[in-house]
């Protein structure tokens, strides 16, 4: 009798059970790590709106009927309330592009030296997992003017406002 086959086929056996209860103890052990769904819906979140606003900037005027800084330029610098938005084609804009979602427009701009935020947009009141894109615009004194807008702006003068929009889902 060959002592020696046997041994080698007791020693196949004896790796291959430590190698199936090596695996098995992994997999019921480990966790495994995904990116978390709510964080996932964030960056997508976030990224949607900053396009968003990108694309309502540079869209030529003749596909949208306004872009945003001739929509803020034509803004009347007055106070949004819930459900009276002072930007309507701009509010009609997102909520054709942002179907489902809920969201805000806030526009700051530096008058005498000091920082004035106004709520263009107001839909509600953002939840904790809000996300907020902005944009920069740059209004002249022509473009003031070909809005019809109320920005007290001298012929040579340049206003930058800043345009965040605030988007979270229900």
């Amino acid at each position: 009798m060959d002592d020696k086959a046997q041994l080698q086929t007791l020693e196949g056996l004896g790796a291959a059970l430590l190698i199936t209860m090596t695996v098995v103890i992994i997999t019921q052990s480990a966790t495994v790590i995904t990116p978390q769904h709510e964080m996932m819906l964030d960056v997508q979140l976030e990224q949607m709106a900053y396009d968003i606003l990108t694309l309502l900037d540079v869209a030529p005027s003749y596909v949208m009927g306004a872009n945003l800084t001739e929509c803020v330029a034509g803004w009347d610098l007055n106070q949004a309330a819930i459900k009276h938005n002072s930007l309507p084609y701009l509010d009609r804009e997102l909520s054709v592009l942002l179907p489902g979602l809920l969201y805000n427009v806030d526009i700051s701009y530096v008058r005498n030296d000091s920082l004035v935020t106004k709520n263009a947009i107001l839909n509600g009141y953002p939840t904790e997992d809000a996300v907020v894109a902005r944009r920069t615009v740059m209004l002249t004194n022509s473009t003031v003017t070909k809005a019809k807008g109320v920005w007290p702006i001298a012929s040579d003068e340049l206003q930058m406002v800043e345009v965040r929009l605030t988007v979270w889902q229900v």
